[in-house]
């Protein structure tokens, strides 16, 4: 049986409302709090410090011939990005953590969100959750390529030319939705915490409360 489209949109608005109540209402609304700056970072000669009230100062040493590309703090969570690591401080862990890059890797964009930080490089996505100060990676495919990126404070979504694929600040690993080959995105938005993303065919959204995509016809 087909369904008007008249009736289609109102159904699909009405599953998208439902899907915003249930981010509004679950019993740790994290997107209420203000985190605040929690952390700082510095970088001195052979280490980077971070700082909270809590941990006070913590070092991780550089290796000799490391060298130091970019650093960031924001809200609970800290990253300093050198020659060949990935570094991450979370204040709930007060410690340090990192992961190895690629040799050759080229970090295309990093940013440092209230709860969580990404960094994107040609091959991989990489994602830092300030809540347990776990470093989780994405690997891309030799030809897939980032076109856009959407975040909110709490979760953040790349659109490649093969795929969409969000992570969060609170969910487990990157969770990826693959595209049509005749799909295009339409429409790329955030609200209440969600990222909604319109296709030709669908919509998908993705919010760090909800399991992963959820998926409207």
């Amino acid at each position: 049986m087909l369904i008007p489209r008249v009736e289609r949109r109102t159904f699909l608005s009405l599953r998208l409302l439902l899907a915003t109540l249930a981010w509004l209402i679950w019993p740790s609304v994290t997107h209420a709090v203000d985190y605040g700056n929690e952390v700082t970072v510095l970088i001195e000669p052979r280490q980077a410090i971070a700082t909270s009230l809590i941990s006070g100062r913590r070092a991780i040493p550089l290796d000799t011939h490391e060298t130091v590309i970019g650093s960031d703090a924001n809200g609970i969570n800290a990253v300093v990005v050198t020659s060949h690591r990935l570094l991450g401080f979370s204040s709930r862990t007060l410690a340090w953590s990192e992961t190895d890059r690629d040799l050759n890797e080229k970090v295309l964009e990093r940013r440092v969100l209230p709860t969580f930080s990404m960094v994107r490089t040609n091959k991989h996505l990489y994602g830092f959750r300030g809540a347990n100060g776990v470093w989780l990676d994405e690997p891309l495919g030799v030809r897939e390529a980032v076109t856009r990126t959407q975040t909110t404070d709490y979760g953040v979504v790349f659109v490649t030319n093969e795929r969409l694929v969000g992570f969060a600040s609170l969910l487990g690993d990157f969770s990826t939705k693959a595209l049509g080959v005749h799909e295009n995105i339409t429409r790329l938005d955030s609200e209440n915490g969600l990222i909604i993303v319109t296709t030709s065919t669908r919509t998908l959204v993705f919010g760090s409360r909800l399991s992963g995509w959820d998926e409207f016809e």
